[in-house]
């Protein structure tokens, strides 16, 4: 409380506002882009995930991607609140289903949703203030053989609260995910 104080007696005897000051602490808003199949883009999906602190949501056409699925479980085990929804149609395949039961068999909540002809969205919010979006599908192919591309919007709360609010939405109209029982 006395190093407050003193910062903003020390901005006010130089004629800074204390708010000034404040904005100029507020993390820069920057924008990074890759594509794949050989320009990063998974890398950087990656690094969205891997950087979360409090929470990750996660909208998915298809999903399948052994490293996706491997960084979502890190972060639950950071204690990251992740949840994860998707496509029912598209992921009714094998792989997807193996994917998505390691999800839930560890705990993280998943949703499909078919309220929609194609839950087409791809995309991240992590912490509330980061935004993952492009034509990336979280699977092996989109990261070794589609021709995609993944931007991320870093610090940008105001964007992060539209796709969260979209985000909770298509929730609501989610069913949970059940496991596919092992012989």
């Amino acid at each position: 409380m006395k190093n407050l104080v003193l910062a903003v007696a020390l901005c006010l005897a130089n004629g800074v506002s204390p708010a000034a000051l404040a904005a100029d602490a507020a993390p820069t808003v920057t924008i990074e882009n890759a594509f794949s199949p050989d320009g990063g883009a998974e890398a950087l999906v990656l690094k969205v995930i891997d950087s979360a602190a409090s929470s990750i949501r996660l909208a998915a056409y298809s999903f399948s991607s052994p490293h996706v699925v491997e960084a979502l479980l890190r972060a639950r085990q950071r204690g990251v609140d992740v949840r994860v929804l998707a496509d029912t149609r598209r992921n009714a395949r094998k792989n997807s289903r193996a994917a998505l039961d390691r999800l839930v068999g560890a705990g993280i909540p998943t949703r499909l949703i078919s309220r929609y002809v194609l839950h087409h969205d791809k995309y991240i919010v992590a912490d509330g203030v980061t935004v993952q979006n492009g034509s990336f599908n979280y699977t092996a192919d989109a990261a070794t053989a589609n021709s995609e591309n993944v931007i991320v919007v870093w610090h940008s709360a105001r964007l992060a609260q539209s796709y969260l609010a979209h985000w909770e939405n298509r929730w609501a109209s989610g069913i949970d995910y059940a496991r596919v029982p092992r012989p």
